[in-house]
């Protein structure tokens, strides 16, 4: 696996901090820095993160309940393994998610705020500047974040948001790959245009497609000797 950190860095203090200290915690699972086995000690992880023990405890409970770390008797928190197997079935309860959330907020999202957002995309597929991949950043949250909050499922919300921090950590490890990101601005583009037809089967697909064709460059690249 490629291992873009060699340690866990200090935080910001700021808002949100048990946010950061989950999203800290996991880009370093997902980039090896910590390892299948390891344990992970709260007041240990607090003093590299410049932190409190309190939002650590709290972010390995969060942790948990995603399976990525599990408490064992007289051990307490170890990390679980990460590998391939492991991140197929992050993308494939994503999947599920996000296809459902897909479908229940076809016909409800302003068509105003989905031709906007496709204006935006489409002009970042035709050019390249230092800063498209953020832009490319923003504009992928910005849809899924629409969808996700038209589907009018509080539960299917939360779930989804728990899964978002595990795709963002996975963003910060991949790094910043436009290959990859101008295919998934051509599917978010397939995506909104079925969204503006009100096709809601078409826009499930292809939501579908694009999340098992990330899913796929995710894992070339960080298992590029397996996959």
């Amino acid at each position: 696996m490629s291992n873009t950190r060699s340690s866990i860095e200090p935080l910001n203090r700021g808002t949100g901090l048990r946010d950061n200290v989950v999203r800290q915690l996991l880009t370093a699972i997902f980039s090896g820095t910590i390892k299948s086995g390891d344990r992970l000690v709260a007041q240990t992880l607090a003093k590299q993160l410049g932190v409190s023990a309190t939002p650590v405890r709290e972010a390995l409970v969060e942790l948990a309940s995603i399976g990525l770390v599990e408490n064992l008797p007289n051990r307490g928190a170890v990390c679980m393994p990460f590998g391939i197997k492991e991140l197929r079935e992050i993308y494939q309860i994503r999947r599920i998610l996000e296809v459902e959330a897909t479908r229940l907020a076809c016909n409800r999202i302003p068509v105003e705020k989905l031709r906007d957002l496709r204006i935006g995309m489409a002009k970042l597929v035709e050019r390249k500047a230092s800063e498209w991949s953020d832009q490319a950043m923003a504009l992928d949250e910005q849809l899924h974040g629409l969808i996700v909050s038209s589907s009018e499922n509080t539960r299917l919300q939360h779930e989804i948001d728990r899964y978002r921090e595990l795709m963002q950590a996975i963003r910060e490890v991949v790094g910043d790959k436009q290959r990859v990101q101008l295919r998934a601005l051509e599917q978010h583009i397939e995506i909104i245009d079925a969204l503006i037809e009100g096709n809601a089967q078409a826009a499930s697909q292809t939501m579908a497609n694009h999340i098992d064709t990330t899913a796929a460059g995710v894992e070339r690249i960080l298992f590029p000797t397996q996959a």
